[in-house]
């Protein structure tokens, strides 16, 4: 977007844009998850599967045409509706005896002026602490709502911090490890409310605990495929 003298951009991830098939054009229907079928109806096309079958990536779900014992193969658009039981699982090992890094409160400011990429810094000294975290803000001066001046002010925060050596006990170990993945898990459903189970299974070594988190989830599966002759 160009707003007066500035151009902004926004980056954001996807995935890659399913190909659009139209309605007269032939396809089958394949698996886009591996699972296992708990629903198929089919609306048009021939399912080669059924509730229980397991499934993976890429196996043909319905066939893309129909067969009849008169008017013989007779290729279609394939549409159904497909449920299955997907699994989502994630591990993390949680070692009993840590350093950590903890913020101590304190913060230092300094500030640099950017004009036209020409930096100059209004402190002499590198930061006062030995380990810290930056966090930098800027903000472009403007004469009016939309027109910016190549003058930008930039402000940089320093954040102390400290390292702490802390010791777990076998059970807030596991914890740990369960939120963990459970939260990393969590980024990836499309939909928590069909949440059916949620698996955990740890191991205790002599300084770590391994944990294993598994999500059984109800999902619509299946991506059209066209048929190429």
């Amino acid at each position: 977007d160009i707003e007066g003298t500035n151009a902004i951009v926004e980056i954001k991830e996807t995935s890659k844009a399913p190909e659009i098939i139209n309605e007269n054009e032939y396809c089958n229907i394949i698996s886009n998850k591996e699972g296992m079928i708990t629903k198929i109806n089919v609306q048009n096309g021939t399912a080669v599967v059924k509730e229980g079958d397991i499934v993976k990536e890429g196996d043909t779900l319905v066939l893309g045409y129909l067969e009849g014992k008169y008017t013989g193969i007779r290729y279609v658009h394939a549409k159904a509706d497909i449920e299955a039981k997907i699994w989502y699982s994630k591990k993390e090992k949680v070692f009993l005896k840590q350093q950590i890094q903890v913020p101590t409160g304190a913060t230092e400011e300094k500030y640099t002026l950017n004009i036209n990429n020409f930096k100059i810094n209004f402190y002499k000294t590198l930061s006062k602490f030995e380990k810290y975290d930056t966090i930098e803000t800027s903000k472009k001066l403007k004469i009016f709502s939309d027109l910016y001046l190549p003058i930008e002010l930039i402000k940089i925060t320093n954040t102390e911090k400290i390292e702490e050596k802390i010791t777990y006990g076998i059970e807030e170990a596991k914890q740990i490890g369960i939120d963990k993945a459970s939260e990393k898990i969590e980024q990836k459903l499309p939909n928590k409310e069909n949440i059916l189970q949620k698996y955990e299974n740890s191991y205790a070594g002599e300084d770590y605990v391994d944990v294993e988190v598994t999500y059984e989830v109800l999902e619509n599966i299946g991506t059209k495929e066209k048929i190429v002759f």
